[in-house]
């Protein structure tokens, strides 16, 4: 920096002012406050892990506790009866589908709505007036909203954590509602496979016709059930055990996909302030020794 100037002989001549603090000490500080950033943000993605490693086992439990209400339960129920005989309703060449994906409402859980996204869209093709789409979750909403406006119906978000069958039943009532002019519907989730792997899947839930269509049959001296009564509460109890199943199983993706992001996140955290601190060190070396040079000459 030219500090003044003055005449001497007839020339102007300049005098340089090294100002050591303000060219190496902006460096160091600017280092210091990014250090300090990132380690606290790489103690954050650290509390993160811990939390969903906490979720996912709780997940795994409710999975292990639901299975025997699977979404074979009821489907289980509807082949063994022997109050039921199914006719199996035939289905239009371009059926209507209700799509139901299921996505999350918090973000920081890596690719899992992204690609669970791409794989309804694959599923859908270029044909997609014959689909409509209920979306469960804020962050498949938001990314589907614009680009299927013609086709989106419904979004349902902010739900509660964690898990439970009165929320699945409650929104099986929304999908019913949804549904009735449709042939079939389809439910879009992660399937959670390990601690550190998740699928994305698709299962078709019978349509509402194939309920109505059952013919109850009388054996022996038993009661003939009311078909008014009995078919729509174990239509609305399909449903919802399926997408509470689903729900689950997503829900476990969920906390095992923000476990590892959130690993890979401190990692990377943890590399870059090493970094940083080697940069911060050499620029700290570097103005001490400028400033042992100007105390010498």
């Amino acid at each position: 920096f030219i500090k003044n100037m003055y005449i001497s002989g007839g020339y102007i001549t300049r005098r340089l002012w090294f100002n050591t603090a303000r060219n190496f000490g902006g460096k160091e500080k600017t280092l210091k406050v990014r250090i300090n950033a990132i380690d606290t943000i790489e103690k954050i993605t650290k509390s993160m892990k811990l939390v969903a490693s906490s979720k996912m086992k709780f997940d795994m439990r409710l999975m292990d506790n639901g299975k025997k209400y699977g979404i074979d339960s009821i489907d289980t129920i509807f082949k063994s009866d022997l109050y039921m005989q199914r006719k199996m309703p035939s289905e239009p060449d371009r059926p209507k589908e209700l799509l139901v994906p299921i996505t999350t409402d918090k973000g920081l859980c890596g690719a899992i709505n992204s690609g669970l996204l791409r794989f309804m869209r694959d599923y859908m093709g270029h044909d997609q007036e014959r689909f409509s789409i209920l979306c469960i979750g804020d962050k498949g909403a938001n990314a589907m909203r614009k680009q299927y406006e013609k086709i989106f119906h419904e979004a349902v978000t902010n739900l509660n954590y964690p898990v439970n069958f009165g929320l699945s039943l409650a929104l099986s009532d929304k999908i019913i509602r949804a549904s009735k002019d449709h042939d079939s519907i389809c439910i879009f989730y992660n399937k959670f496979i390990n601690a550190i792997t998740f699928k994305p899947t698709m299962i078709r839930l019978m349509t509402k016709r194939f309920h109505e269509s059952m013919e109850f049959q009388r054996l022996y001296e038993m009661e003939k059930p009311d078909a008014s009564t009995t078919v729509p509460a174990l239509y609305e109890y399909y449903i919802a055990t399926s997408l509470y199943h689903a729900q689950i199983q997503n829900a476990a993706s969920e906390q095992c996909s923000r476990m590892v992001t959130m690993d890979n996140a401190s990692k990377n955290a943890a590399e870059l302030s090493k970094k940083l601190t080697l940069e911060y060190n050499k620029a700290r070396q570097q103005s001490i020794t400028i400033e042992l040079c100007e105390i010498i000459s």
